[in-house]
């Protein structure tokens, strides 16, 4: 449901078609997932009431780093899970090009095992995943050797058409861009994902034929790991009561899946914080970009946005009630009984196949 139109017409009959099949979904009990050890919070009650407060959020953040292991778990975790993000990882590669630790699998088949690997974190911390067709060559010394091996248009070509596809209103980039990330590869990362920032609704150098309707993404940021430069942070350690554990739990479970590389963390309890950095935004009214408090400050991820820009007076009317009907639902939520939440949901889908039919 957390997709976010660039026209009119169309583009609103798919928002609310999908809004209507996910409270269709709601109604039938939640989804599940396949990783084991999460999976219980992931149908019943608890899934329920994490899909109502997630209704009518249309906020979207694409993570973008060079491998499989590069991406920050907790934070895709924080906004996945506890803030309804809905939340993507961009990796450049597969990660062929690395070590192996749990088997003889190298080059190609260990580029599978990894992306399995990748899979499985997401499906615990609730985030997307998208690939480039960038190959991992092992150790790059730098971002220009890197360039010798990659393509740029067809690598940057990649990310756009995923930016593009994804929509996301905020980037997350993982690396600098700067010879302090070490690793050529972790470089051009850094690079790549300030570009496509910047190049995104670019159609003369991507035209639409080839990649896609344009889009503007809205902020762009860096993960920061010291204290210079940090203009947000997000306490990843907040324990979801129902959940049953904390984000920081939920995202070491995640980063354990990459099971090749040896990677395995403890779950730890109370505090930590993540925190990322404002380089480049596009929204004019952030008071203190200093201290912004949130990814999405000074921007509408509601679904207002969307009624906004609709022409037709009975799709904003039904919009306008779904989100009551929303509302409604989250304030009768019981974990112990859910069944309150039925008829607002009932008349949510009512009314969203009602504005779907309407905007033809």
């Amino acid at each position: 449901m957390n997709w976010w139109p660039v026209s009119t017409g169309r583009s609103v009959s798919h928002v609310v078609r999908s809004a209507a099949a996910l409270a269709v979904a709601l109604l039938a009990g939640g989804t599940t997932v396949s990783a084991q050890g999460f999976a219980s919070a992931e149908r019943g009650a608890a899934a329920l009431g994490s899909a109502i407060n997630s209704l009518g959020n249309t906020s979207r953040v694409l993570v973008i780093g060079a491998h499989p292991d590069d991406e920050d778990t907790q934070l895709i975790a924080w906004l996945a899970r506890g803030r309804h993000v809905e939340t993507a990882y961009l990796s450049l590669t597969r990660g062929d090009g690395g070590q192996n630790l749990i088997g003889n699998e190298l080059g190609e088949a260990l580029g599978v095992i990894r992306t399995e690997e990748l899979l499985a974190a997401r499906r615990i911390d609730g985030g997307r995943q998208f690939f480039t067709r960038a190959y991992d060559f092992g150790f790059s010394k730098n971002a220009e050797e890197t360039m010798r091996h990659w393509p740029r248009d067809t690598v940057m070509g990649d990310v756009v058409r995923v930016v593009r596809a994804f929509r996301p209103q905020v980037i997350v980039a993982i690396f600098s861009g700067t010879p302090a990330d070490g690793h050529g590869h972790h470089q051009v990362s850094g690079l790549l994902a300030r570009d496509v920032y910047d190049l995104s609704a670019d159609t003369v150098q991507y035209p639409t034929a080839v990649y896609g309707l344009p889009w503007t993404v809205s902020k762009f940021y860096r993960r920061i790991r010291t204290t210079d430069g940090v203009t947000t942070r997000m306490n990843v350690g907040e324990y979801d009561a129902l959940l049953g554990r904390s984000y920081a739990e939920i995202a070491a479970e995640s980063r354990s899946q990459h099971q090749s590389q040896g990677f395995g963390m403890l779950l730890q309890k109370g505090a930590i914080l993540d925190q990322v950095g404002l380089e480049a935004s596009r929204v004019s009214n952030v008071a203190n970009a200093a201290n912004e408090g949130s990814l999405f400050a000074g921007m509408d991820t509601t679904w207002a946005r969307l009624r906004a820009i609709s022409p037709w007076p009975a799709v904003r009317a039904a919009l306008d009630s779904s989100a009551v009907a929303f509302a409604e639902a989250r304030a009768v939520y019981r974990a112990d009984n859910p069944t309150a939440t039925i008829e607002p949901l009932a008349r949510a889908v009512r009314l969203l196949r009602f504005a779907r039919d309407s905007a033809g």
